[in-house]
């Protein structure tokens, strides 16, 4: 024969701590929230949008530490002396119909000494607008993996 067993009823939820729960969400979102008596003012985005395009041509300086160790670097497709990598800059500059955006393509093994020349060199040529970049490390192989 089967045992009966008599149904419990679950335990009530206690709902004295719901009201501090609620009443400390209340002040953490007082104190959190800013209050401010500020208007809006109204802003006129044709004036922003005018004066801040830039040349649909950006300019790009690509340079390795192998290249600039022999002095050299790559603009427009051309390896030239970094002395003279400024000066072009600016004079491809001043052609442009806009400011000018100007990415400096650097190698991951690149000295910061010649990444800083560089900067530097740009900076007196006037170049306000320079965009750093660089090649994500390569992943190594199953063979070269460090192993744990």
């Amino acid at each position: 024969m089967k045992k009966l067993t008599k149904k419990r009823k679950p335990p009530p939820i206690p709902l004295s701590a719901m009201g501090d729960i609620a009443f400390l969400l209340l002040v953490f979102y007082l104190a959190t929230t800013m209050v401010t008596d500020q208007k809006q003012r109204p802003v006129d985005l044709t004036a922003l949008e005018a004066g801040n395009k830039n040349s649909p041509y950006p300019l790009i300086i690509y340079l390795d530490k192998e290249m600039a160790d022999s002095g050299r670097a790559y603009f427009f497709n051309d390896a030239v002396p970094l002395e003279e990598l400024p000066g072009l800059v600016q004079e491809r500059a001043a052609f442009a119909p806009a400011a000018v955006r100007v990415f400096l393509n650097i190698g991951r093994d690149l000295p910061y000494t010649h990444m800083n020349d560089i900067i530097q060199a740009l900076k007196e040529a006037g170049i306000s607008n320079l965009v750093i970049t660089t090649n994500p490390a390569e992943k190594p192989t199953p063979a070269e993996a460090p192993t744990i």
